[in-house]
């Protein structure tokens, strides 16, 4: 039959088997009448010379210039570089051979055929092949470049369609596809059945019943205990709500044959047995965390009334009016839980310290497990904490912890809300423990004692005892070894405001007393680092204070051009810090002040501008303002015929200081013609001035 082109398709319509015959005869019929044409050379169009604009073309001439060039311009019958690239960006790729048949016929395996070709290809088969759908059939295969990822699709002869995938290389089962009308025919049949579905009335009215059955089919009990039965044994074996009776004599039972329910959890750790005997007595079981409660009889409306009629005429166990009141007005803020356990837990890796805190105001209880973060103790703790105030977040404020571990270990801790940090964990001593500890500690007080010193007066001074005056006479200090704090910014002759003295008295005559400040160097007491010693002589009186360790040091330098007035002083500008032990120099007026009594070792040197001509530079050191010495000196012709030099002032000098005393640095300095001397900024490695305290005693006068 001819073939017959359909244009009135239908996104659901089904594609059958005339259709794809249909298909298949108009490709062929195309094909074979393509070969014959193209096979044809006799001129099958009768085309003439004329028809084609070569009527005047002699058949054995070659055609003219202007013919040639009308030729070459003609575009219908030459293609562009454009519909070139056009046409190879199109299906280059055969799917079937050049008659329009299948590329390829299956004859032996889907699986491995398939995979020689990994394009879109157009294949048949015939037959029942390995892995084939069976029926013989035509179909599409397309593949990925790693032949591990491809889908094929069958329709076969008998008007069937099936689907096939490979994914990672593995195959799945082929899978028939349903035409629309089929699949509906299959849904309606289904649904007609009525048998099989449910109303939704049914369903509405079964998920209201009961689900899980608590008795037998028959409605009678779901189990029976026999005399050889457990009930501590078969309940937990029997989670969820069950109708029982047993025998007279079932182990651990109430004594009597009985009916009832019990009810107990998935893990069979918590439950309840209510049961009633034929005598009308009711009887109560319960078992929690594994442990099992005696029987209990429950009582009759008739006997509770009268055991609460009795109960209440009993005055000595109920409260008044006031008492009531009284105690309302205690704690009432609960610390526990609801069954007598801890308020909050910590579990390994959880924060203890930071749950209290989370808890708000209000006084607790808690656990915490051994390995819990901030707890005291390798083992698990149980303690009570209080928190007096909590944050506007909710967050507990000031309060405090006291924990113990199963060792009898006490611990305790205090938060502070200002700073919002924990004190830190304090282990508490049990009085056996503290009092074990002081008697060991005084025995071995005594027996270093007893072995090192001939003397028993060993003792700090406090209060009345301790002598806060400096000058007081040492003939008042007891005898032996004593120590005294020294504080309230005492000015009375001590090296420092603060510190601790400690007295080495043999005698009015062999007295040594010593001075140790306290080591506060932050903030601005730089000066509070040090030690120092002084003598008393019952007839001379005490010495000047010497100075033992925290020796003061610095080391200032010029890091800028300095230009000197002629034939004056100029005092030398140190501004760069690089060190300064005490904070004793100040960069505002290049002075230093000495911290202490004591001897200083100045050390001075300058880079010096200069040129060729009369020059005199005298570098010195001032003390409170006024010519202490004469550090170094240059004072000459300068003859170099470079138009400027260089030379270096160095230096270093003594100073006996007492506390508050100054030094400054000046340079005198006269020069002929009118270029201008100074200190040079060429590197402030050379100008610099050293200070280190030698020994922390002003020599006196000779």
């Amino acid at each position: 039959m001819a073939y017959e082109e359909k244009t009135d398709w239908l996104p659901d319509d089904p594609i059958n088997e005339d259709d794809v015959n249909r298909w298949e005869k108009g490709i062929k019929d195309a094909h074979t009448d393509m070969a014959a044409h193209k096979n044809d050379m006799n001129n099958p169009h009768n085309t003439t010379k004329a028809q084609i604009g070569l009527g005047n073309v002699d058949n054995v001439q070659q055609a003219a210039k202007k013919d040639f060039d009308k030729h070459e311009q003609d575009q219908v019958r030459h293609v562009t570089e454009e519909e070139r690239e056009k046409w190879n960006k199109g299906q280059l790729s055969k799917i079937t051979k050049d008659d329009g048949q299948p590329m390829f016929n299956i004859t032996s395996d889907f699986h491995t055929e398939l995979l020689n070709y990994p394009t879109l290809t157009y294949f048949s088969y015939t037959g029942t092949p390995l892995n084939s759908p069976g029926g013989s059939g035509r179909g599409f295969w397309t593949c990925s470049d790693s032949k591990l990822n491809g889908h094929v699709i069958v329709v076969t002869n008998d008007n069937k369609t099936f689907r096939k995938t490979l994914l990672n290389g593995i195959w799945s089962n082929w899978v028939e596809l349903e035409t629309t009308e089929g699949a509906q025919t299959k849904v309606n049949a289904h649904a007609d059945i009525s048998d099989i579905h449910v109303t939704q009335a049914e369903k509405d009215k079964w998920n209201n019943s009961q689900l899980f059955k608590i008795t037998a089919d028959n409605g009678q009990g779901k189990l029976y205990l026999s005399e050889t039965d457990d009930f501590h044994k078969i309940v937990p074996q029997n989670t969820g709500l069950v109708h029982f009776a047993s025998a007279p004599n079932t182990l651990n039972g109430p004594g009597t044959s009985v009916r009832g329910l019990w009810t107990i959890n998935a893990t069979g750790n918590y439950g309840q047995i209510i049961a009633f005997d034929n005598t009308n007595k009711t009887y109560r079981k319960t078992i929690s965390g594994g442990i099992w409660s005696d029987w209990i009889e429950l009582e009759t409306t008739a006997g509770a009334e009268e055991k609460v009629s009795n109960h209440a005429k009993d005055s000595a166990i109920h409260i008044t009016s006031v008492e009531r009141s009284k105690w309302n007005g205690a704690q009432l803020t609960k610390i526990t839980s609801d069954i007598g356990g801890v308020s909050i837990a910590a579990n390994e890796g959880e924060d203890i310290l930071q749950k209290i805190i989370d808890q708000g105001r209000g006084m607790g209880t808690f656990y915490a497990h051994g390995k819990a973060v901030n707890a005291p103790s390798p083992f698990s703790i149980r303690g009570v904490f209080h928190l007096t105030s909590q944050s506007t977040e909710g967050k507990g404020m000031f309060g405090w912890v006291l924990a113990t571990d199963y060792r009898n270990n006490v611990f305790t801790n205090y938060y502070d809300g200002s700073t919002v940090a924990w004190q830190g964990w304090n282990k508490v001593e049990t009085e056996t423990s503290a009092q074990a500890k002081a008697d060991k500690a005084l025995a071995d007080a005594k027996n270093y004692v007893d072995s090192n010193y001939t003397n028993n007066k060993l003792t700090v001074l406090t209060g009345s005892n301790a002598i806060q005056d400096a000058r007081t006479s040492g003939n008042e200090y007891p005898a032996g070894l004593t120590f005294m704090d020294i504080g309230a910014n005492n000015t009375t002759g001590y090296p420092l405001t603060y510190g601790i003295v400690k007295n080495e008295k043999h005698s009015n005559y062999r007295f040594t007393q010593y001075f140790y400040g306290t080591g506060n160097e932050s903030s601005s007491y730089f000066a509070n680092t040090g030690s120092w010693i002084r003598h008393w002589w019952a007839d001379s009186g005490w010495t000047a204070w010497h100075k033992i360790s925290g020796f003061a040091h610095a080391n200032i330098r010029a890091n800028s051009i300095q230009y000197l007035n002629k034939a004056n002083h100029t005092k030398i500008q140190f501004k760069r810090k690089i060190k300064d032990s005490h904070n004793a120099f100040d960069t505002n007026n290049s002075r230093f002040v000495a911290p202490n009594d004591g001897m200083f070792l100045v050390g001075v040197g300058l880079y010096m501008i200069n040129t060729p001509a009369y020059i005199n530079f005298h570098l010195k050191l001032y003390l409170n303002g006024s010519l202490y010495k004469p550090i170094d000196h240059k004072r000459g012709d300068f003859v170099d015929k470079q138009n400027e030099m260089y030379l270096g002032l160095n230096g270093n000098v003594t100073v006996p200081m007492n506390k508050g005393d100054y030094i400054e640095i000046y340079c005198y300095c006269n020069y002929s013609g009118d270029d201008r001397r100074g200190v040079s900024d060429f590197n402030e490695l050379y100008n610099y001035i050293d200070i280190q305290e030698l020994g922390g005693l002003n020599y006196p006068t000779v």
